[in-house]
């Protein structure tokens, strides 16, 4: 006869597992039932502590060594648990399937020898299809080695021909290789340059219309007193990130000297960019940039006082 041992919540009865004491007269004293379920055979993780795991890795960009800091555990036995969940999970085609909207972008693994360490420059596949409400929640599809249009139109034709044709609308960064591979692979799909890259352009073209002013007001690259060269990292900033402080330092860069209106007229064009893409909708971001004109704080400080607001 076998009969429950001991008390709930210690050793394996906090895992689920089963113990049992034998009779006395049994030679045995104690059994213990192995299930799957709960534990793989000679496991170091609980099955459900492995998807806790993997789900963290996924969904809340968690690292396995804060992982196994959480379970008390080492960074070998978090990952050799979750290895084989996410290698099934590599080879399920259904990962792939409904996606709409597909975002591409290059990615450096590391920064030493791919001698010690494998590839660096890697091609990341992202699915950017919106959920029922429209909201994007970008999921990692894939990650290939290699950076270049072959890689990028070698991993297209490795999907099935549903998954291409199923493909709307194609992300990318102002990269020619990648735009040829969708133009050969996916010739349904409108090709369009991501929200970041278009605003990175934006204010790299606002960097590039300081530095031209500053080169013919002062004939020299920045200097820490030149007014233009204090302001380059506001220049960088949202407009609505702005402290009162930032604003008057922008305010009296511009008014130093009426050629600097150039710069805030780009300032301003790339606020307008930026502010575009924040909008809810399609029609909201198209009005935008129209809502308003770039006016200089020096137009605003000759604006008579009866013009002037209360």
């Amino acid at each position: 006869m076998l009969r429950p041992a001991g008390a709930a919540g210690v050793g394996e009865a906090d895992l689920g597992l089963p113990r049992v004491n034998s009779e006395p007269a049994c030679p045995v004293g104690v059994f213990t039932e192995q299930d799957e379920q709960v534990a793989r055979p000679r496991g170091l993780l609980t099955v459900r502590a492995c998807w806790w795991a993997v789900r963290q890795l996924r969904r809340e960009h968690a690292s396995v060594l804060g992982l196994a800091r959480q379970l008390g555990t080492s960074w070998k036995t978090v990952w050799r648990s979750a290895k084989p969940l996410l290698q099934v999970m590599d080879v399920d085609p259904a990962r792939f399937e409904g996606v709409q909207v597909l975002g591409v972008d290059e990615h450096i693994w590391h920064h030493v020898s791919p001698l010690k360490r494998g590839p660096k420059e890697l091609t990341g596949m992202v699915n950017l299809t919106g959920d029922r409400d429209g909201t994007t929640r970008a999921r990692l599809l894939d990650l290939v080695p290699g950076r270049s249009g072959a890689v990028y139109a070698g991993w297209l034709n490795e999907r099935d021909a549903a998954f291409r044709a199923g493909v709307q609308i194609a992300t990318l960064d102002p990269f020619q290789g990648y735009k040829n591979a969708v133009d050969d692979q996916l010739e349904d799909a409108v090709a369009v340059v991501d929200t970041f890259h278009v605003v990175k352009l934006g204010g790299h073209a606002v960097d590039e219309v300081r530095r031209r002013v500053q080169q013919e007001t002062l004939g020299h690259r920045g200097h820490a007193r030149d007014p233009l060269y204090g302001i380059r990292m506001i220049l960088r900033c949202g407009r609505e990130r702005l402290t009162e402080r930032q604003e008057a330092r922008l305010e009296a860069a511009v008014g130093a000297d009426e050629r600097h209106d150039e710069v805030f007229v780009a300032w301003q064009a790339g606020q307008q960019l930026r502010s575009a893409f924040h909008q809810k909708d399609l029609a909201q971001g198209r009005r935008t940039p129209s809502t308003s004109s770039p006016r200089s704080p020096r137009a605003r400080s000759r604006r008579s006082p009866a013009s002037a607001g209360p």
